[in-house]
């Protein structure tokens, strides 16, 4: 079953990422964390679809990149053709479509609870994108510092949000569980991962609620 090895891959590049956003925070660079945070929440996304829908996914996931690579190809006129045996559909993934297909499929894994997948995509996608990841005010303006009569730039502005690794963290549990059992590994130890970071996520959200 290719779809299992492509979402250990995935949960290998979520390890990757988190790992990064780590070393983005220790840095004193946390208002960077979030472009890679978003990548995770992607990568969590798509990797979660693959081990629970299968080849299904797979087809939709090769579609994308078939998508993007004939595009590349024709605007940069390489005049390189590939996969001309495609018999799928060739489109780029739809990440809020995805986001809103991933709630039942999580129900029938049994899971219940907040199960919103586009609160999900509103939550991380949206809000890293508007303040790390896209060029505007919102992210070029944190490096102002505005003052009553002179304004003057930072190189380092805090983070918009705190704790930009909480999020990733628990997405990686959460992903692993499913690639252990789609390895008929015992995903036990992780549940008592997700659990800890299930609780100290839930306080952290009550935190920043209270700020504002």
């Amino acid at each position: 079953m290719a779809a299992r090895q492509f979402a250990a891959a995935g949960l290998m590049r979520c390890c990757a990422l988190l790992r990064g956003v780590l070393v983005l925070e220790d840095a004193k660079l946390p208002h960077l964390a979030g472009i890679l945070a978003r990548q995770h929440w992607e990568t969590w996304l798509v990797s979660l679809h693959a081990v629970l829908r299968g080849d299904e996914a797979l087809k939709e996931i090769a579609g994308d990149d078939i998508y993007w690579k004939r595009r590349l190809s024709d605007r940069l006129k390489l005049g390189l053709a590939y996969h001309d045996d495609w018999e799928g559909k060739a489109a780029k993934l739809n990440f809020k479509n995805l986001a809103e297909r991933l709630t039942p499929l999580l129900i029938a894994a049994g899971e219940s609870g907040d199960l919103n997948g586009v609160t999900g995509y509103d939550v991380t996608y949206g809000v890293q994108s508007l303040f790390t990841v896209h060029a505007g005010l919102a992210t070029i303006g944190a490096h102002l510092v505005y003052g009553p009569d002179t304004w003057s730039v930072e190189l380092n502005p805090p983070a918009p949000f705190p704790d930009v690794a909480q999020t990733p963290a628990l997405h990686t549990a959460h992903l692993a569980n499913y690639v252990f059992k789609a390895f008929s590994l015992n995903p036990e130890p992780l549940e008592v991962i997700r659990r800890r970071l299930t609780s100290l996520h839930q306080t952290a959200a009550v935190m920043v609620s209270g700020r504002w």
